[in-house]
């Protein structure tokens, strides 16, 4: 399903909104049942190529730099999909960073040195030790999931494939964040950690927010065995928020929520039905959804979603710690309802700058 030679990718629809985000759901079956997870209202069906191919194209028709990230469900459970794009990307030389947002699994020996070849970068979702990772990421009959995310990360790791974490925190395992850093020290190929407060969304209504308090002394017991282990071992693993607060001291804008492409109007994310939405926190809700890969993106509707979630999120922007953080996540706040239950975030970001 490749196109070669001169293909007109970029002077056919040149959209009205840019795209400098762009998510296919390539799947909306997981074989995991995490006990957070937002994407569990997704239909269980498959991205076609057909589909996923005209969401390519219309993120590619300005010619300017985007994100292209394999999700779902499992993205990995639709893997022919994610390999057929790829290889599009590379034979078009579209200006794509590709990434793939996965839970490692079902990671083979092919999976592994295509993705590296093709370089994808490689996130997997992993919320500490064992013991507690497998409080909340869990098998549909209720077992851990632990094992089998070691396994696939074995597999990269024999081919010296480097990966990022994301640390889901919640009321469960916010008082034992700091095994992250030392599990993933052990498993010797983790090189980027970044935490994400729990959002209300799908699965996550039924979990608890942790309090600010207790992110705040996390983050702090975080650092402090992040920096232990750095001098110990000589191997440095990054932290997306510390990141992230220092780009942000860079920055002279103040009322811009730069650590978002979908709360500045930038992102598409594709559900596997070709529908378009602001969020991937909102896929299927109507109230979120801004076009399809036929007719493309209804710009309008981007614009009046960017108004309204500025105007939703005002206590953000006149918090004097706004311009140093960078904002809170829209997502998170609307699920819970109450700005005061932003807390936990807050004390996140804070504990960076």
């Amino acid at each position: 399903y490749i196109v070669t030679g001169n293909a007109n990718w970029r002077t056919e629809l040149m959209p009205t909104t840019k795209i400098k985000m762009l998510a296919l759901a390539v799947t909306g079956r997981c074989n995991f049942a995490c006990r957070y997870c937002y994407a569990a209202p997704l239909d269980a069906q498959d991205m076609s190529i057909d589909t996923a191919f005209k969401a390519l194209k219309l993120a590619a028709q300005s010619g300017e730099n985007f994100v292209l990230q394999f999700t779902g469900g499992e993205p990995l459970l639709n893997f022919p999909v994610i390999k057929k794009i790829a290889m599009q990307v590379i034979a078009q030389k579209l200006p794509a960073k590709m990434q793939i947002q996965t839970n490692c699994s079902l990671m083979t020996d092919e999976i592994a040195d295509f993705l590296y070849e093709h370089k994808i970068a490689i996130g997997v979702s992993l919320d500490g030790r064992p013991g507690v990772n497998d409080l909340q990421r869990i098998y549909k009959d209720g077992t851990g999931t632990s094992q089998d995310i070691v396994k696939g990360l074995e597999i990269l790791k024999r081919r010296n494939i480097a990966v990022g974490i994301t640390c889901v925190v919640t009321d469960e395992n916010v008082k034992q964040l700091e095994s992250i850093i030392e599990f993933a020290h052990f498993l010797g190929n983790v090189r980027r950690i970044g935490f994400d407060v729990l959002r209300y969304q799908g699965r996550g209504c039924s979990l608890k927010m942790p309090c600010g308090d207790d992110v705040k002394n996390a983050m702090q017991r975080v650092i402090n065995k992040n920096d232990y282990l750095q001098k110990l071992t000589g191997i440095k693993i990054k932290l997306s928020q510390q990141e992230r607060a220092i780009v942000q001291k860079s920055i002279s804008y103040a009322y811009d929520f730069g650590h978002c492409y979908a709360m500045n109007g930038q992102a598409a994310f594709v559900a596997a039905d070709g529908s378009i939405y602001a969020c991937s926190s909102f896929m299927g809700e109507p109230d979120f959804y801004i076009g399809n890969v036929e007719k493309g993106i209804d710009s309008l509707a981007v614009n009046d979603l960017k108004n309204k979630i500025k105007q939703s999120m005002r206590f953000c922007i006149d918090c004097r710690e706004f311009k140093a953080c960078g904002g809170g996540c829209y997502a998170r706040w609307y699920g819970s309802g109450q700005a005061t239950n932003c807390s936990a975030e807050c004390a996140l970001k804070l504990s960076f700058i």
